[in-house]
């Protein structure tokens, strides 16, 4: 058996490994289920980007995941297999990606669930752009949802760049042309903003910088492993390391405007993971609203040297983490 079909196929009797092209709500969306064990919990992980799909590096972020869980791994709209599978329709889509678009997408997808494996209830796992989705769904159908665990938990995207902007700015030195594109990008939002191309130029800046100065743990992005996925055609590797911001106008407005503290209850168990190291969706303004949620059990842990990709930067303390409170 070559390296790429036992990659592919590499869990027999008991377990699972299915790609899936099911149409929800009028277009076709990518589904990738993998799992040693199809008795395991089934677990909904929620990319984030907007546009980021993970199920290409499934193998290399998520491997120790499926000897625990069965993993769902979903392609948005507009993102990487689910937008070339859908290229007569891209326009239209981009003008989708309200709140409820998602939420619908995400009911829809669990009811296809069902007819594949036997669950009662998800694991659901919201990353970075995902936790916006993922929470608000956890909160409008617990009957669905055993777990929410938040990576990265996005509170308020224009506050939180308001934060690393000043966290930054006591980091670089003063003056520099780093504190000059920071301030840039401050008075970008400081009005009400729309994602355009110049503002998505300044916030490409500042994950620089970032990296620069706070994120200095961060582990390198996989692209070898990337480029050689048995997962993804070469246009689909393409479509995922060049994310188009156009494609997704709607889902931008989303998350621009989003803001977590509107609604703080949940009906099921909650976890925040962070790391110490995200500048992208800092701690901070979560620990400012944590004491004002309420929930059945809810923990937050932040991981030391992490980023934003905590569960990356530190794979065995953040699935021992996942692991104790889903337990």
């Amino acid at each position: 058996m070559s390296k790429k079909s036992e990659i592919l196929n590499c869990y027999k009797e008991n377990g699972i490994c299915l790609n899936e092209y099911p149409e929800i709500n009028g277009i076709k969306q990518y589904i990738q289920i993998r799992g040693a064990d199809k008795k395991a919990p089934l677990l909904l992980f929620l990319h984030g980007g907007p546009g980021g799909s993970m199920a290409g590096l499934c193998h290399v972020m998520q491997n120790e995941w499926e000897k625990k869980f069965t993993v769902v791994n979903w392609d948005q709209r507009n993102t990487c297999k689910t937008l070339l599978a859908n290229k007569s329709k891209v326009s239209e889509i981009a003008k989708t990606g309200a709140l409820s678009d998602y939420i619908n997408d995400i009911d829809a997808i669990i009811k296809y669930l069902h007819t594949v494996y036997t669950f009662e209830k998800i694991i659901l796992v919201g990353f970075s752009w995902g936790s916006v989705i993922g929470c608000e769904y956890a909160k409008k159908h617990p009957e669905n949802v055993s777990h929410y665990i938040g990576i990265g938990q996005n509170v308020n995207y224009i506050k939180g760049l308001e934060y690393s902007c000043d966290w930054l700015k006591k980091e670089a030195e003063s003056g520099s042309s780093d504190t000059q594109i920071i301030d840039t990008l401050l008075k970008q939002i400081s009005k009400k903003p729309e994602m355009n191309a110049e503002l998505m130029k300044s916030i490409q800046s500042l994950s620089f910088i970032g990296s620069k100065y706070i994120a200095k743990n961060a582990r390198p992005f996989p692209v070898k492993e990337l480029l050689k996925s048995p997962f993804l055609k070469f246009k689909e590797k393409k479509a995922m390391l060049k994310s188009d911001f156009n494609l997704l106008v709607g889902t931008y407005k989303t998350l621009i405007n989003y803001d977590f503290t509107d609604n703080l209850k949940f009906e099921v168990p909650v976890l925040f993971v962070n790391g110490d190291e995200d500048f992208a969706c800092p701690v901070e303004l979560l620990k400012q609203c944590f004491e004002d949620i309420k929930a059945p059990e809810k923990k937050m842990v932040t991981i030391p040297s992490a980023t934003h990709l905590c569960f990356y930067d530190k794979p065995d303390e953040f699935f021992r983490i996942l692991s104790d409170f889903v337990s």
